[in-house]
């Protein structure tokens, strides 16, 4: 547990990608259990979802350098819980890479074991949906995701949508 990493080709240009990715209202697009984003003052948004049946309201920080399309972001409340993630020109389109740094709390870790049979398995999966969202909804396509049932699995995107390259 601990470090995560991604990457995914959309086929869009990296600035406009970089554009959707850091405006914090677009991210109930492409997170699947975040429903609804509030920007609170420069560097600050909350957020309210739903995750496991149980709804949430949590509040962060966000880093944003549109200059090197860069983010970072981090949450007030799971201090073990942050990300960043960089867009880069790749061909006629742009690469999204993502890091997620995360130590769930024991009772998620345990319902994650349970239900993917490994935390690392269960988070590598959700990263794996969420990169599958985000080129769904960057490349303006009809089936992008509307709730957690519909979040793709990112394999049929091809290698660069594996959370391992050599796969």
């Amino acid at each position: 547990m601990g470090e995560f990493t991604g990457r995914i080709a959309i086929d869009r240009p990296a600035t406009e990608v970089f554009a959707f990715l850091s405006d914090p209202t677009a991210m109930p697009r492409y997170l699947q259990t975040v429903r609804k984003v509030e920007q609170q003052g420069p560097g600050r948004i909350a957020m309210e979802g739903e995750a496991q049946g149980h709804s949430y309201r949590d509040e962060g920080w966000i880093q944003v350098d549109p200059e090197g399309r860069r983010m970072r972001w981090g949450s007030d409340r799971l201090k073990d819980y942050g990300g960043s993630l960089e867009v880069t020109e790749a061909g006629s389109g742009a690469e999204v890479s993502l890091q997620l740094s995360i130590v769930p709390e024991p009772a998620v870790a345990e319902r994650m074991e349970r239900e993917a049979g490994a935390v690392d398995h269960a988070i590598r999966i959700a990263m794996e949906r969420t990169l599958g969202a985000i080129k769904a909804a960057c490349e303006g396509r009809e089936d992008a995701p509307r709730s957690a049932d519909d979040l793709p699995d990112s394999r049929p995107f091809g290698s660069s949508a594996t959370l391992n390259p050599d796969i």
